[in-house]
């Protein structure tokens, strides 16, 4: 592991304490000299604390803790002479569990770093990292496994949605995001999810996100719809 000018992609693993000792130890080294990586950081950690409150809270089955047992110690066999995984293997190998609140919090905090990256390359270096906003979707009866969260900048001019466990659609259908303000929506976008049912897009609206009152997905013909006309899967007020 060398850490050369940042240690962007190291930082939401640190902040969930999943790196080895040795990627620990160096990234707290470069930590103490980069004022930069630090103040990032810090939004990561406020961010990280902030997800379980908005993951809707699901009891892991009862065979969870043996599974995740019995996985840890088929890795630590099968790498005992071997070069040990990255943080990146071994997160992988935590979501393949897919403990649902676990899952959904490791991805928003990831998601969350594409829009750090979003920022950076497009405002200004000189501006302030402050704490996200983590906005937590609702399901509906049409889609009662579906998990949602929208992650706005703390202005609320910005933001990415973060989906898991929505149905696969038929080619000709996606799903859109809408925008409602004073009753009437505007489209955010129109996505498609993986084989698992997750997918993260960066939402884009005629004005910053703050001004309207929620945010809606439904399912719509592929290339998206003038307006709404299939069923809701998630939805959620934007708080002002």
């Amino acid at each position: 592991m060398v850490i050369e000018e940042h240690a962007t992609e190291w930082l939401p693993a640190y902040a969930l304490n999943i790196l080895t000792e040795e990627e620990t130890s160096k990234v707290a080294e470069h930590l103490a000299s980069c004022p930069a990586c630090r103040e990032e950081l810090r939004l990561y950690q406020a961010t990280a604390d902030e997800i379980p409150l908005a993951v809707k809270q699901i009891a892991p089955p009862p065979a969870l803790k043996g599974q995740i047992m019995d996985k840890i110690h088929s890795r630590q066999m099968k790498n005992a002479d071997s070069i040990q995984p990255t943080f990146w293997q071994r997160l992988e190998a935590i979501l393949r569990v897919r403990a649902p609140a676990l899952g959904l919090a490791l991805i928003v905090l990831l998601a969350l770093g594409n829009v750090l990256l979003w920022r950076q390359l497009n405002l200004s270096k000189n501006l302030a990292v402050t704490p996200m906003r983590v906005i937590a979707l609702a399901n509906t009866t049409d889609s009662p496994q579906a998990a949602g969260t929208l992650i706005m900048d703390q202005r609320g001019e910005y933001g990415t949605l973060v989906v898991d466990n929505l149905a696969t659609l038929d080619p000709g259908k996606q799903y859109q995001v809408w925008l409602k303000r004073d009753g009437e929506r505007v489209s955010g976008g129109v996505f498609s999810v993986n084989s698992e049912g997750y997918a993260s897009m960066e939402i884009l609206a005629p004005m910053p996100l703050i001004q309207y009152d929620s945010v809606g997905i439904t399912i719509e013909p592929a290339g998206g719809s003038p307006g709404p006309t299939g069923a809701k899967v998630l939805g959620g007020d934007i708080p002002h």
